[in-house]
């Protein structure tokens, strides 16, 4: 049986992401209290036919998992009977959500003198859960649909990963992502925005992809990062962290940061027990010129 527990921060798409996972085949149960969920994971653990179950996503947030010792429980529940789990969290930017619960006018399930303050307070007593997660999705930039597409690309094929690495190409210009574990800033490389036939297009297209990479401190750059990673990466696994989250920044995040993040992707693909997610936000966010 496979289960993948979806948490994080009220407002950041809890709900849209249980129904992409009963669109994909996953019997889904939100808000179940701590004790509720051990016994059902128990029963589930004994093999009761009544209770059989092949994949199930559990919706878990702050109305009913109050402190991180109810969160423990249930995580050392899972760990304790052997189960195939994962972890989603999402999270998202205060803004974002100060935006979608201003929006919507529903009540921050958290206390606080101010929604803001609500919202702070709910990080910092998430912040333990989001350390143990497999996967952590920030949905401050992303649409519905493309948070469809992570899901589904997170819940395909995750046996025998030890770490998953997300790649996400940015431009410094519209701001420096500030969910990354990791960050690197190649905007020391030659630009092809200022070469005219390479403008318009991106790091995904040849051209551009060669123009970068067959420069000589390109070369050098790359073979630093990716030695770094590779470096680091047992020592991550080793500190059980099973999500890592790497930006590489250019300008407009339309040249040098794409074609990095697609040749790390590549290679990084070929360790044994790493499942790469990849994106380019400012593609997404329709930055590209």
């Amino acid at each position: 049986m496979k289960i993948i527990v979806v948490t994080g921060i009220s407002g950041a798409g809890k709900t849209t992401a249980l129904n992409i996972l009963e669109d994909a085949g996953y019997v889904t149960m939100d808000n179940l209290l701590s004790n509720m969920v051990i016994f059902l994971l128990q029963n589930l653990d004994r093999g009761e036919k009544t209770l059989k179950i092949d994949k199930l996503a559990l919706g878990l947030d702050n109305r009913t998992i109050h402190t991180a010792e109810d969160f423990m429980l249930i995580y050392n529940c899972l760990k304790n009977l052997n189960m195939n789990f994962e972890i989603l969290f999402l999270d998202s930017s205060n803004e974002t959500i100060l935006k979608r619960y201003n929006l919507t006018r529903r009540r921050h399930p958290v206390e606080g003198a101010t929604l803001l303050e609500s919202i702070k307070n709910e990080k910092k007593a998430m912040s333990i859960i989001k350390e143990k997660a497999t996967f952590v999705i920030d949905t401050t930039d992303i649409t519905a649909k493309e948070l469809k597409k992570e899901i589904l690309e997170i819940i395909s094929n995750t046996e025998n990963i030890d770490i998953n690495i997300h790649l996400e190409s940015f431009g410094y210009k519209y701001g420096i992502p500030m969910d990354k574990d990791l960050i690197f800033d190649v905007r020391v490389l030659p630009n092809p925005y200022y070469v005219e036939e390479l403008r318009s297009k991106t790091g995904n297209d040849k051209e551009v992809y060669d123009y970068v990479m067959e420069n000589k401190d390109s070369e050098e750059l790359y073979k630093k990062i990716y030695d770094m990673i590779k470096f680091l990466l047992p020592l991550y696994k080793k500190d059980n962290k099973q999500h890592l989250s790497i930006g590489i920044g250019c300008s407009g995040g339309q040249h040098r940061s794409v074609a990095f993040v697609n040749r790390l992707a590549k290679d990084l693909k070929e360790i044994k027990g790493i499942k790469i997610l990849k994106r380019h936000r400012e593609g997404v966010k329709e930055h590209w010129t």
